[in-house]
């Protein structure tokens, strides 16, 4: 404590003279100190000084939205955002009624934008939490579920994510948390970035389960939880000043012929009266392709072909604007100072177009060269072309993209992570899913993806979800009254869901009268879409006022 009393004395004097001189007063009423310590035991907190009064030395302070307590635990920040949350949740009880509600896509678009948006913000880093702190923002989650599809309040969690099609929390914070990763990945001048790339005292954290992993070790077990690599990232380029208001030359011959219903022979008629008009003028043709985990992009200049195989996590205008990039890179050694650059990608010509506001790497790279190859007096002119209606250039600049197999470039930008990590995010939340082997709704739903929304009003559509999960009002009402369960009198068996439907002898006749069969399974009944009879049936049994 005596060496961080000299150490921070000098950083607040410059502090203070930085201030001075550029016309900013710091406010002492307004500063206050928070020591971050975990050591036990009394000791003395630090006596700072600010303009000749003493700095107030408080257990929690909140920045930027954010509590941080003494001791990093969230716990008041965590119990912030519950009240925060039931707050807003208030509104979502108002306009969930199960009988005039709204449907339940809005209700989740409102428990996202009110709810999940609170929860979301900043959760990379009030995740590092103990699960036992965290878990309690769960019961907000599954609430704000439950009031949107109307399901019975005793349905497992696991089948109110999927019948929203909404993940956990733990999985959202984690997507979250990797994705906050990769960004600073992409940012060698991220305050962060040597802690997250190269974490210390890995050692420590490994023989002390109970001490709480730095955020670099936390991701690097992510990361292997859920089968990401750990790929490079493209660097973060600087855009051009607003006052370099450069647009780069196109060409749009072809742009006004829709491609749907335009003759391959009239696009090809047309190119070759193109190429006349520009016959002092070399070509180049670009194009990327993306199959499967495979990447590739191609540049077709004359007597010279050149391909690269991406990194498998690069997206398809990556691959694109990849191609461009090269035949950019490779012009600028060639004697011939007219190109023409033709591409099938309208969204990379428009990307380059606006290269002043977008943040991809390649953009702003590829824009770099394009006005140093201006001012070396080249003249370079973009054109779009429709793919595959015959140009020899274009299919042969296909073809090579699609056999590429050597990787050059083995750098992805921040921009594809994103996709990357909700597939993957995905795949774990089914094989969650997957595990739930006496799951009631997994017998319908085998995938997460959800079931799509029905057309029914709102008084409907709850019963068919509490339907679909298998837990209804008669059904399971003796969970919450500590009752014995209902059973039978016909069959002598608990009654569920399953047994009504599709099971019970007592209403075959009714099956066979709605459904012209008795030998039913579920699927059939509450699948996507449900039977169309599947309420007149639970009506005349007397199950519809009970659901």
């Amino acid at each position: 404590m005596s060496f961080i009393e000299r150490q921070i004395p000098a950083a607040i004097k410059q502090i203070t003279e930085w201030a001075d001189r550029n016309g900013f007063v710091l406010s002492v009423s307004k500063t206050n100190c928070v020591h971050f310590c975990r050591r036990r035991g009394l000791h003395p907190d630090p006596e700072i000084s600010l303009n000749g009064s003493v700095i107030p030395v408080v257990r929690e302070a909140k920045f930027l939205g954010i509590i941080f307590d003494s001791r990093l635990t969230f716990k008041s920040h965590i119990l912030y955002l519950k009240r925060k949350c039931n707050n807003a949740l208030n509104l979502l009880k108002i306009l969930s009624s199960r009988t005039w509600g709204g449907d339940c896509s809005s209700l989740l678009k409102i428990h996202k934008s009110l709810v999940l948006s609170k929860l979301d913000y900043c959760s990379a880093i009030y995740g590092s939490a103990a699960k036992s702190v965290t878990k309690s923002l769960d019961t907000i989650h599954h609430q704000g579920l439950r009031l949107a599809s109307g399901a019975f309040r005793t349905s497992p969690v696991q089948s109110l994510y999927v019948i929203t099609g909404e993940q956990s929390l733990q999985l959202r914070r984690e997507r979250q948390s990797v994705k906050y990763y990769f960004k600073i990945k992409s940012n060698r001048r991220h305050p962060l970035y040597d802690r997250a790339m190269n974490p210390i005292f890995g050692s420590l954290f490994a023989i002390k389960p109970s001490y709480i992993p730095s955020f670099g070790h936390r991701i690097r077990t992510l990361l292997s939880c859920h089968n990401i690599e750990n790929p490079n990232m493209m660097t973060r380029e600087e855009p051009p000043p607003p006052w370099r208001e450069l647009k780069i030359a196109t060409i749009d011959d072809f742009n006004d012929l829709p491609k749907h219903d335009t003759p391959h022979f009239v696009y090809l008629q047309l190119f070759y009266w193109h190429r006349q008009c520009y016959k002092d003028f070399k070509t180049a043709f670009t194009d990327g392709s993306r199959i499967g985990d495979h990447v590739g992009s191609a540049a077709i200049l004359p007597n010279l072909t050149k391909s690269e195989k991406l990194h498998k996590y690069c997206s398809v205008f990556t691959s694109e604007i990849y191609a461009i990039f090269m035949v950019l890179n490779k012009i600028r050694f060639l004697q011939n100072k007219k190109w023409i650059i033709y591409t099938d990608s309208k969204s990379c010509i428009e990307a380059l177009q606006n290269a002043s506001r977008l943040s991809h790497p390649l953009v702003l790279k590829s824009f770099s060269l394009y006005l140093n190859l201006l001012e070396q007096g080249f003249n370079v002119l973009f054109c779009w072309i429709p793919g595959h209606v015959g140009i020899v250039g274009n299919e042969t600049a296909d073809r090579v993209a699609k056999s590429a197999n050597v990787i050059m470039y083995p750098f992805v930008p921040v921009e594809d992570i994103s996709k990357v990590l909700t597939s993957k995010f995905h795949t774990s939340w089914q094989i969650l899913w997957d595990a739930q082997t006496n799951n009631k709704l997994r017998s319908i739903q085998s995938s997460v993806k959800g079931l799509k929304p029905s057309n029914f009003n709102r008084k409907t559509s709850v019963k068919l979800v509490r339907l679909r999960v298998g837990h209804t009002y008669f059904t399971h009402r003796h969970l919450l009254y500590s009752e014995p369960a209902p059973v039978c009198s016909t069959c002598n068996v608990v009654i569920s869901v399953r047994h009504i439907l599709t099971e019970c002898a007592k209403y075959n006749n009714l099956r066979l009268r709605w459904f012209s069969k008795a030998d039913l399974n579920l699927t059939d009944l509450l699948g996507d879409p449900p039977h169309p009879f599947l309420f007149d049936f639970v009506a005349d049994i007397g199950f519809i006022n009970v659901i």
